[in-house]
Protein backbone atom coordinates (compact mmCIF):
# COMPACT_ATOMS: atom_id res chain seq x y z
CA UNK A 1 0.00 0.00 0.00
CA UNK A 2 1.15 3.63 -0.31
CA UNK A 3 0.87 6.33 1.35
CA UNK A 4 -2.59 7.61 0.75
CA UNK A 5 -4.29 4.40 0.24
CA UNK A 6 -3.18 3.88 4.11
CA UNK A 7 -3.91 7.40 4.99
CA UNK A 8 -7.78 7.06 3.10
CA UNK A 9 -8.38 4.10 4.92
CA UNK A 10 -7.49 5.52 8.22
CA UNK A 11 -9.82 8.69 7.44
CA UNK A 12 -12.85 6.55 6.26
CA UNK A 13 -12.49 4.03 9.41
CA UNK A 14 -12.22 6.99 11.77
CA UNK A 15 -14.59 9.54 10.34
CA UNK A 16 -16.76 7.84 7.43
CA UNK A 17 -17.17 9.68 3.86
CA UNK A 18 -14.19 10.03 2.69
CA UNK A 19 -12.69 13.59 2.54
CA UNK A 20 -10.10 13.84 -0.05
CA UNK A 21 -8.26 16.83 1.31
CA UNK A 22 -6.93 14.69 3.95
CA UNK A 23 -4.74 12.24 1.79
CA UNK A 24 -1.92 12.72 -0.73
CA UNK A 25 -4.11 12.94 -4.00
CA UNK A 26 -1.43 10.96 -5.97
CA UNK A 27 -2.61 10.24 -9.76
CA UNK A 28 -2.44 6.27 -8.79
CA UNK A 29 -4.52 7.23 -5.53
CA UNK A 30 -8.52 7.05 -6.94
CA UNK A 31 -8.41 3.41 -8.52
CA UNK A 32 -6.32 2.10 -5.04
CA UNK A 33 -8.95 3.33 -2.87
CA UNK A 34 -11.89 2.18 -4.85
CA UNK A 35 -11.72 -1.21 -4.17
CA UNK A 36 -11.80 -0.96 -0.53
CA UNK A 37 -15.24 1.14 -0.90
CA UNK A 38 -18.20 -0.25 0.51
CA UNK A 39 -20.17 -1.20 -3.10
CA UNK A 40 -23.42 0.75 -1.79
CA UNK A 41 -21.80 3.41 -0.23
CA UNK A 42 -18.70 4.73 -2.18
CA UNK A 43 -16.55 6.82 0.04
CA UNK A 44 -17.00 4.82 2.86
CA UNK A 45 -15.51 0.71 3.95
CA UNK A 46 -17.55 -2.31 4.38
CA UNK A 47 -19.12 -3.47 8.02
CA UNK A 48 -17.02 -6.19 8.07
CA UNK A 49 -13.72 -4.65 6.72
CA UNK A 50 -14.59 -1.83 9.60
CA UNK A 51 -14.90 -4.83 12.05
CA UNK A 52 -11.49 -6.73 11.20
CA UNK A 53 -9.86 -3.53 11.29
CA UNK A 54 -11.10 -3.03 14.68
CA UNK A 55 -10.09 -6.48 16.08
CA UNK A 56 -6.51 -5.62 14.76
CA UNK A 57 -6.34 -2.63 16.24
CA UNK A 58 -7.24 -4.23 19.25
CA UNK A 59 -4.65 -6.84 19.24
CA UNK A 60 -2.03 -4.27 18.71
CA UNK A 61 -3.28 -1.78 22.14
CA UNK A 62 -0.53 -4.04 23.82
CA UNK A 63 1.90 -6.27 22.49
CA UNK A 64 0.17 -8.72 20.29
CA UNK A 65 -0.30 -12.13 21.42
CA UNK A 66 -0.40 -15.38 18.90
CA UNK A 67 -3.33 -15.03 18.27
CA UNK A 68 -2.35 -11.70 15.97
CA UNK A 69 -3.96 -11.45 12.71
CA UNK A 70 -0.83 -10.95 10.66
CA UNK A 71 1.71 -12.84 13.31
CA UNK A 72 1.69 -15.65 10.41
CA UNK A 73 2.10 -14.95 6.97
CA UNK A 74 -1.45 -15.79 4.98
CA UNK A 75 0.64 -17.07 2.27
CA UNK A 76 1.93 -19.90 3.72
CA UNK A 77 -0.65 -23.25 2.97
CA UNK A 78 -2.20 -24.99 6.50
CA UNK A 79 -0.26 -27.80 8.26
CA UNK A 80 -1.63 -31.18 8.14
CA UNK A 81 -1.55 -33.86 10.74
CA UNK A 82 1.96 -35.12 10.74
CA UNK A 83 3.52 -31.90 9.20
CA UNK A 84 6.44 -30.47 11.29
CA UNK A 85 5.82 -27.31 12.93
CA UNK A 86 8.65 -24.86 12.37
CA UNK A 87 10.61 -22.79 15.15
CA UNK A 88 13.15 -20.39 14.75
CA UNK A 89 16.23 -20.02 17.31
CA UNK A 90 18.32 -16.99 17.46
CA UNK A 91 21.64 -16.65 19.23
CA UNK A 92 24.80 -15.26 18.93
CA UNK A 93 26.89 -17.90 16.21
CA UNK A 94 30.81 -16.61 16.59
CA UNK A 95 31.18 -17.88 19.63
CA UNK A 96 33.12 -20.88 20.76
CA UNK A 97 30.05 -22.34 22.23
CA UNK A 98 27.51 -21.45 19.59
CA UNK A 99 27.45 -24.74 17.40
CA UNK A 100 26.75 -27.22 20.22
CA UNK A 101 24.05 -25.17 21.60
CA UNK A 102 22.81 -24.80 18.52
CA UNK A 103 22.90 -28.54 17.89
CA UNK A 104 21.33 -29.05 21.54
CA UNK A 105 18.20 -26.80 20.07
CA UNK A 106 17.48 -28.14 16.98
CA UNK A 107 17.51 -31.60 18.52
CA UNK A 108 15.51 -30.87 21.59
CA UNK A 109 13.25 -29.17 19.04
CA UNK A 110 13.24 -31.94 16.18
CA UNK A 111 12.15 -34.09 19.30
CA UNK A 112 9.24 -32.19 20.03
CA UNK A 113 7.99 -32.15 16.43
CA UNK A 114 9.35 -28.65 15.20
CA UNK A 115 11.60 -28.12 12.91
CA UNK A 116 13.60 -25.26 13.90
CA UNK A 117 15.53 -22.64 11.31
CA UNK A 118 18.60 -21.03 13.26
CA UNK A 119 19.68 -16.79 12.64
CA UNK A 120 23.28 -17.41 10.54
CA UNK A 121 22.10 -20.41 8.54
CA UNK A 122 20.07 -18.89 6.28
CA UNK A 123 21.46 -20.04 3.09
CA UNK A 124 19.70 -17.64 0.62
CA UNK A 125 20.84 -14.89 -1.12
CA UNK A 126 19.09 -11.47 0.61
CA UNK A 127 18.41 -8.69 2.69
CA UNK A 128 19.18 -10.87 6.24
CA UNK A 129 16.65 -8.21 8.16
CA UNK A 130 14.05 -9.54 6.11
CA UNK A 131 14.57 -13.65 6.36
CA UNK A 132 15.35 -13.14 9.84
CA UNK A 133 11.61 -11.13 10.00
CA UNK A 134 10.45 -13.83 7.49
CA UNK A 135 12.09 -17.26 9.58
CA UNK A 136 10.40 -15.11 12.81
CA UNK A 137 6.84 -15.17 11.54
CA UNK A 138 6.07 -18.02 9.87
CA UNK A 139 7.50 -20.02 13.29
CA UNK A 140 5.13 -21.35 15.97
CA UNK A 141 7.77 -20.63 18.64
CA UNK A 142 11.40 -18.46 19.00
CA UNK A 143 13.59 -19.92 21.07
CA UNK A 144 16.26 -16.77 21.97
CA UNK A 145 19.76 -17.39 23.91
CA UNK A 146 20.38 -13.84 25.19
CA UNK A 147 23.66 -15.39 26.94
CA UNK A 148 25.76 -12.28 26.80
CA UNK A 149 23.35 -9.66 26.02
CA UNK A 150 24.46 -9.96 22.74
CA UNK A 151 22.45 -6.48 20.54
CA UNK A 152 21.52 -8.13 17.35
CA UNK A 153 20.12 -11.29 19.45
CA UNK A 154 18.02 -8.27 21.09
CA UNK A 155 16.71 -6.98 17.71
CA UNK A 156 15.64 -10.00 16.91
CA UNK A 157 13.65 -10.94 20.59
CA UNK A 158 12.04 -7.36 19.76
CA UNK A 159 10.95 -8.74 16.36
CA UNK A 160 9.28 -12.39 18.05
CA UNK A 161 7.58 -9.92 20.72
CA UNK A 162 6.02 -7.69 17.75
CA UNK A 163 4.53 -10.38 16.04
CA UNK A 164 3.20 -11.91 19.64
CA UNK A 165 5.51 -15.06 19.28
CA UNK A 166 5.76 -17.57 22.39
CA UNK A 167 9.15 -17.18 22.97
CA UNK A 168 11.22 -19.14 25.14
CA UNK A 169 14.59 -17.65 27.36
CA UNK A 170 17.94 -19.18 27.33
CA UNK A 171 21.02 -17.96 29.48
CA UNK A 172 24.26 -19.77 30.61
CA UNK A 173 24.19 -18.73 34.21
CA UNK A 174 22.37 -15.35 36.05
CA UNK A 175 22.43 -12.37 33.46
CA UNK A 176 21.98 -8.54 33.78
CA UNK A 177 19.02 -8.49 31.81
CA UNK A 178 17.53 -4.90 30.49
CA UNK A 179 15.02 -3.38 31.79
CA UNK A 180 12.17 -4.23 29.21
CA UNK A 181 12.42 -8.40 30.34
CA UNK A 182 13.79 -7.94 33.52
CA UNK A 183 10.68 -9.67 35.06
CA UNK A 184 10.63 -12.41 32.23
CA UNK A 185 11.55 -15.88 33.04
CA UNK A 186 14.47 -17.64 31.15
CA UNK A 187 16.07 -21.03 31.01
CA UNK A 188 19.48 -21.48 32.63
CA UNK A 189 21.26 -23.51 31.62
CA UNK A 190 25.52 -25.40 31.90
CA UNK A 191 26.89 -25.16 28.09
CA UNK A 192 28.85 -28.31 29.84
CA UNK A 193 26.02 -30.56 30.34
CA UNK A 194 23.44 -29.69 26.76
CA UNK A 195 21.77 -32.35 27.85
CA UNK A 196 20.07 -30.69 30.59
CA UNK A 197 19.24 -28.33 27.76
CA UNK A 198 18.01 -30.28 25.56
CA UNK A 199 14.93 -31.54 28.33
CA UNK A 200 14.31 -28.16 29.53
CA UNK A 201 13.88 -27.17 25.62
CA UNK A 202 11.63 -29.56 24.69
CA UNK A 203 9.57 -29.24 28.27
CA UNK A 204 8.92 -25.49 27.33
CA UNK A 205 8.01 -26.25 24.04
CA UNK A 206 5.75 -28.76 24.81
CA UNK A 207 4.19 -26.10 26.57
CA UNK A 208 3.63 -23.61 23.48
CA UNK A 209 0.11 -23.81 22.13
CA UNK A 210 -0.98 -25.60 19.25
CA UNK A 211 -1.87 -23.55 16.03
CA UNK A 212 -4.45 -26.41 14.67
CA UNK A 213 -6.64 -28.77 16.76
CA UNK A 214 -4.58 -32.05 15.88
CA UNK A 215 -1.22 -30.70 17.27
CA UNK A 216 -3.07 -30.54 20.60
CA UNK A 217 -5.26 -29.06 23.58
CA UNK A 218 -6.79 -25.55 22.42
CA UNK A 219 -4.89 -22.50 22.46
CA UNK A 220 -3.73 -20.87 25.74
CA UNK A 221 -4.51 -17.56 23.40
Amino acid sequence: MDRDLVNAIHFMYRHGPLDWNYIWCSPDTKPDIEKFFDPTSPGTLPNQLIAFLKAVEEQMSTLPKPDFAFGYPLKVPVRKLGDRRPCYAVMPYSMPWSLPVKTAIITAAANCGFDCEVTGDLPTPGKIVDQIWQGIRKADAVIVDITGNNPNVFYELGLAHALGKEVILLAQGSQDLPFDIKTTRYLTYDPANLKDLERSIENALKLVSARYPHEGPEPRF
